[in-house]
């Protein structure tokens, strides 16, 4: 199965060897500013600052939105890649492992804290649960073993 494109592909005429060293100097500045974005996100949420870490979303979104693009773009232009220098398409390939070490713990400390969050809900619905739940007894006269189950909670992000 192919993977769904959400731009369609459109014919484009082959780099020049300059164009394609502007679109990796592009790549080079937009992979630096968005792992810039990331790091600042992962700061923000291990410090508890979620609101400001929301606020990255959009520059997030449009920063790798513009990466996309330019990737897909220089991939299809193997050749004019290939005549750039060498310390070029390494200075890239080194800001592509930085970015991805960024995203990896970036993605680590965002499902820690989901995970946190979630745990947290529970035991608030739970906790809910408990108080609402009739204290019955059994015919020897003992309480009803039994877990409280969760009772529904809705979270409103408004202000």
């Amino acid at each position: 199965m192919t993977p769904r494109r959400l731009v369609p592909t459109v014919a484009r005429p082959p780099l020049s060897p300059e164009e394609a060293a502007r679109r990796i100097a592009q790549i080079a500045d937009t992979v630096e500013r968005l792992t810039a974005v990331i790091s600042e996100e992962t700061r923000l949420v291990r410090a508890g600052a979620y609101d400001a870490a929301g606020r990255l979303a959009i520059e997030k979104g449009e920063l790798s939105g513009r990466y996309m693009l330019a990737v897909d773009g220089l991939a299809a232009n193997a050749d004019a890649v290939a005549a750039q220098p060498r310390d070029q398409v390494q200075e890239v390939e080194r800001l592509h492992a930085d970015f991805r070490a960024a995203l990896d713990e970036n993605l680590l400390v965002l499902g820690t804290a989901r995970s946190v969050a979630e745990s947290l809900l529970r035991g608030v619905a739970e906790e809910i649960g408990q108080k609402r739940r009739p204290e019955t007894y059994d015919a020897r006269g003992g309480g009803l073993d039994g877990k409280a189950k969760a009772s529904p909670i809705s979270l409103s992000r408004g202000a």
